[in-house]
């Protein structure tokens, strides 16, 4: 028998109380809401220098989005890559997504990065674009340490250097998560290792502040990238927040080949794989599925309404409560009631039970599978003694989440194993 006693959630709450920290600017509401109506906008930054694909040059600019008005010093910047297969786009089409994060009290950056111009006949293969996705994260690093950089001279956007965190769509998400978790101690395959050793190791070369100031990250926002192997997540690696269609064809949610034009090209594990290697390492994550849809980024545009603010919503919320402001989200659960509950058997080769000491409100019991998948929902149940009937898993891992009508009484999460 397993037995989940949330006094122990609370314990844990109290102890990250201990050990984090909030940032001086939060208040509640920065960060979580729109507090800045108007945004001041610099554009075409120079931040790096460096050669394509083919060889040529290549000046990286960037355009800087603050709150207008923020009397802030001290302030968290995210820096944003655009997404078109490592191919095509460029750093305007981000315009209103660092809008958003401006307007929530960020500076919002979006990025030039180097795209492949080499030809198309024959089409570039796997090690081309292994070798374009190199030149992007040393590029996106060259952004991060330019704003550290500035940080420790003129200030002149009054970032924090300790709060710099990094996202992208598609290509740009691929680009934001390379840049975050692949370093040194990674398993790389040799064709791997050659690229990063051919475009200046892993900081890369396209600015001259390499060694100076680092380039490392403080979390990431990834709206439909992946990662060449999961497995680059580690114990220790910074906080990931991810949106991903569950059929995707472009980039692919689990395990399979990100496609140009629908040709195959490399293979890559994008967000349904990457979360379940976050949590397993205790890396705080969170993951929005889109079910049923073979869209890329379908949650993004003119007919997303239905999603474009849930999932933006949570990304910026993501980002304070586990890592700006941890102790204003930790308060937050020490003002729960907390609810024992007992899992048994737990593996179970038969049905399992949920049995509580007491139910003073009615629950939504959910549970999702190892990829972050719902599989299964029942709603305003109000029972002490609940049965998950076998028939209705795979053999497997779900978590469990179950979800209180009165507020003021924590939800309960839990792993369960069906064999």
């Amino acid at each position: 028998m397993q037995k989940i006693t949330f006094t122990l959630s609370l314990l844990l709450g109290v102890f990250i109380s201990l050990s984090a920290q909030n940032h001086p600017t939060c208040d509640g509401t920065r960060y979580v809401s729109e507090v800045f109506t108007a945004v001041d906008t610099t554009a075409d930054v120079l931040y790096g220098n460096n050669t394509t694909f083919a060889g040529n040059n290549q000046d990286l600019y960037m355009d800087i989005y603050e709150p207008m008005g923020d009397a802030a010093t001290m302030r968290p910047a995210i820096v944003l890559a655009f997404g078109g297969s490592f191919i095509s786009g460029q750093r305007q089409a981000l315009d209103d997504l660092c809008r958003y994060y401006a307007q929530r009290g960020f500076v919002a950056v979006t990025i030039d990065y180097r795209l492949y111009d080499g030809p198309f006949f024959p089409f570039p293969d796997s090690a081309d674009m292994t070798d374009v996705v190199i030149k992007a994260v040393g590029d996106m690093k060259a952004a991060v340490r330019f704003l550290r950089e500035d940080a420790a001279t003129d200030n002149k956007y009054k970032i924090d250097p300790n709060m710099i965190f990094v996202g992208g769509i598609s290509a740009g998400g691929i680009t934001a998560a390379h840049t975050a978790y692949v370093d040194s101690t990674d398993n790389l395959a040799p064709n791997e290792m050659t690229a990063i050793n051919n475009n200046g190791g892993f900081e890369g070369n396209s600015s001259n502040n390499v060694g100076v100031y680092s380039s490392e990250v403080q979390g990431v926002v990834n709206f439909s990238g992946a990662l060449r192997d999961a497995d680059y997540i580690g114990s220790g690696s910074v906080p990931i927040f991810s949106a991903h269609d569950d059929n995707d064809g472009t980039v692919p949610y689990n395990g399979d080949d990100a496609r140009v034009f629908g040709i195959p090209i490399i293979y890559v594990e994008g967000s349904g794989v990457m979360h379940p290697q976050a949590t397993a390492v205790g890396v705080d994550n969170f993951l929005i599925t889109l079910p049923n849809s073979n869209g890329h980024v379908s949650y993004f545009g003119n007919n997303a309404a239905q999603w474009q603010d849930t999932v933006l919503n949570t990304s910026s919320e993501f980002l304070h409560d586990y890592v700006i402001c941890p102790l204003i989200s930790s308060t937050k659960e020490l003002s729960k009631e907390f609810i024992a509950a007992n899992f048994y058997p737990n593996p179970a080769d038969i049905d399992m039970i949920i049995a509580f000491d007491n139910v003073p409100s009615s629950y939504t019991i959910t549970l999702y599978d190892n990829m972050g998948r719902q599989v299964f929902e029942e709603k305003a149940v109000f029972t002490n003694r609940y049965i998950l009937a076998k028939e209705n898993f795979a053999t497997g891992v779900y978590y469990v989440n179950i979800q209180f009508e009165d507020a003021k009484i924590a939800p309960i999460q839990s792993k369960v194993i069906f064999r």
